[in-house]
């Protein structure tokens, strides 16, 4: 569940930021995975075009954080969620006479 948030999140805004002339083939390998998209930039700089390797960086780091976040918090909503209904579910102490000792204190 927390991975399709993160990968959904990521995908989106990734959507939004990508630039418009960023090849597909570098567009692609961004919405494989944020190492992929780091490579790809990193042949657009060694190719010369660098305005457009930074861009795609950015827009990549952009999206994994945006995605990692709210993953996060999701994860944080689930652990709380979890704690609570522990607490509300587990008896603090066992019920009188079922301790093992023919009930006694």
């Amino acid at each position: 569940m927390i991975g399709s948030v993160y990968a959904s999140l990521y995908a989106s805004r990734l959507d939004t930021a990508l630039p418009a002339q960023a090849p597909d083939t570098a567009a692609g390998a961004a919405h494989d995975s944020v190492g992929a998209a780091f490579a790809a930039a990193s042949q657009l700089d060694a190719s010369g075009q660098t305005g457009l390797a930074l861009t795609l960086r950015d827009a990549a780091s952009t999206a994994f954080f945006y995605g990692f976040g709210a993953a996060c918090l999701v994860a944080a909503a689930v652990a709380a969620g979890g704690a609570v209904m522990a607490a509300w579910l587990i008896p603090a102490q066992p019920p009188r006479g079922e301790r093992g000792d023919g009930g006694r204190p």
